[in-house]
């Protein structure tokens, strides 16, 4: 980066190019080191130790901020013991390198195999076809554990238990806020592989979904987060997993309704108006 920035840490006081500025509202979102090397451009650009000098300088502006988002969160599988013990429901789930072990410990008829954020890591496009999810039975897990986990001992991947629904959502949280959007798919791996067979549409969020989001937001003090939940035939919300660096615009786009991107303007500004009244 060419632009000269110091933080004060002392002081709080930000210097950008000889100007200083105190933080009032700051949202770092990608800001792991692993992110910002799979995002670097040209690809490769940025190795492992100014990644992480970047992200820990990023991590210190939040800190000085008075707000700053998009709050704290678990992140990975544990969202899934958090939410059971607040009484959401979630699917079965065992994270492991022996997905046909696994598959056994699920014990579900009907299984999703995948690799949770594995674009964050894997820049090439080239690269996904191995990191792809997928929905598969144990008996296919046992004759084949590829493609999406690869070979056994190769690395960690989810096996969780596919939840019969009649929804998916895609829904935002942007502090207090909720808009939601219905996804429908062929498979998984749609929006990676055939995101013209995607449709997506604005809706109104139902009450239990709703309700999910603000139980787990209020426990995990987040601000802002996207969240990926289904809907069983009896109206039930089911909780996969919550992105707190979740992005819209796709999301947007596919629903021609910009909502999201209004609603996190207006939810910036009156958090910095909140802190600097």
């Amino acid at each position: 980066m060419s632009t000269s920035m110091a933080l004060d840490v002392d002081t709080g006081l930000l210097d950008v190019s000889g100007r200083r500025v105190r933080p009032a509202v700051v949202w770092v979102r990608h800001g792991s080191a692993c992110a910002l090397m799979a995002q670097a451009r040209p690809a490769g650009s940025v190795n492992p130790l100014r990644a992480e000098s970047w992200s820990g300088f990023l991590r210190q502006v939040a800190a000085t901020a008075d707000t700053a988002l998009p709050g704290g969160t678990l992140v990975g599988p544990g969202q899934l013991v958090e939410a059971r013990r607040l009484g959401v429901r979630t699917p079965r789930t065992v994270v492991t390198n022996d997905v046909p072990a696994g598959a056994r410990d699920v014990g579900a008829p009907t299984l999703v195999v995948k690799t949770p954020d594995f674009r964050l890591f894997e820049p090439d496009r080239l690269g996904w076809q191995a990191c792809l999810p997928s929905v598969v039975g144990p008996e296919a897990v046992e004759r084949d554990p590829g493609p999406a986990p690869g070979v056994a001992g190769e690395r960690p991947v989810v096996v969780q238990e596919y939840v019969a629904h009649v929804r998916e959502l895609r829904v935002y949280h942007l502090d207090g806020g909720i808009c939601a959007f219905e996804v429908r798919k062929p498979a998984p791996s749609s929006p990676m592989t055939d995101p013209g067979s995607v449709t997506v549409t604005r809706v109104d969020c139902p009450r239990p979904a709703a309700e999910a989001v603000r139980t787990l937001c209020a426990a995990w003090n987040l601000r802002y987060g996207a969240f990926d939940l289904l809907v069983s035939d009896t109206g039930e919300a089911v909780f996969l997993e919550a992105n707190p660096d979740g992005d819209w615009l796709w999301f947007e786009r596919k629903a021609r309704w910009h909502g999201v991107s209004f609603m996190a303007a207006v939810m910036v500004r009156e958090l910095f108006v909140r802190s600097t009244s």
